[in-house]
């Protein structure tokens, strides 16, 4: 089911605040997002904050570590040290990771952690560095159940707000998936119950299309992500 959200952009563009804006709304969450640490107005590192508040330091340009990122030393103890802590969560909890990068990908606990996001049920939403890319990042960015949304400082609050409807229409199609009575499938048309009544959805070359507002102007809604879901179970062996 396409329920994973990268948030990517160059650094500055705001998708760490986005994100955190975002999750700010949300009761049920585990992660943990990265801030900046100044002293004298000057960037010395970068903290860890998970969803209980629990802070650590997780690079700072008087650490002394093998791993450095531009001039700041990571401390791959201190990250690994809080994966367990965002490792344990209930099916209807919000993940989120700020942020998929070069500090945090020195951790193969980390790079497991974000398969475990990925891998679950549940949606999650992360911030993706755009300036960084290797065989890891570019395999989760290839999943098919990952949405990509790629903000700069012209688009910022347009796609806050496209972030905030998307994890909604999200969430709302793993409501609709866990109802396969709503579903009727013919050949190239379906129809599909949906709260505000009955949706019709056509099937072309590039998939299938919906008429309702939010996919013609973002070629993705709730509904195309249920029906898509809802075949992949129904086409699945059974044992």
């Amino acid at each position: 089911m396409r329920k994973n959200i990268l948030i990517t952009g160059m650094p500055r563009s705001g998708k760490s605040t986005i994100l955190k804006k975002i999750i700010k709304k949300y009761d049920r969450k585990v992660g943990f997002v990265t801030d900046e640490v100044r002293e004298n107005g000057e960037r010395v590192g970068f903290q860890i904050e998970t969803h209980t508040g629990e802070k650590t330091m997780l690079a700072n340009i008087n650490f002394k570590t093998n791993f450095k990122v531009s001039r700041y030393f990571v401390d791959v103890n201190n990250l690994d040290q809080v994966i367990p802590k965002v490792s344990v969560f209930n099916n209807d909890d919000l993940l989120f990771l700020d942020e998929i990068g070069q500090m945090e990908l020195f951790s193969e606990k980390f790079k497991n952690l974000v398969y475990e996001y990925l891998d679950s049920s549940n949606v999650c939403i992360a911030t993706l560095s755009k300036i960084f890319s290797d065989a890891f990042t570019e395999k989760i960015k290839n999943r098919d159940d990952v949405i990509i949304v790629e903000i700069n400082e012209e688009t910022r609050d347009v796609k806050e707000k496209y972030l905030e409807i998307l994890l909604t229409k999200i969430l709302k199609a793993k409501r609709y998936i866990s109802d396969l009575e709503r579903f009727m499938v013919n050949q190239n048309e379906a129809n599909m119950v949906t709260d505000h009544g009955t949706r019709k959805l056509t099937k072309q070359k590039e998939g299938w299309i919906c008429d309702c507002d939010f996919f013609l102007e973002n070629d993705i809604c709730s509904h195309v992500i249920a029906l898509n879901e809802y075949q992949k179970i129904i086409n699945e062996p059974q044992n």
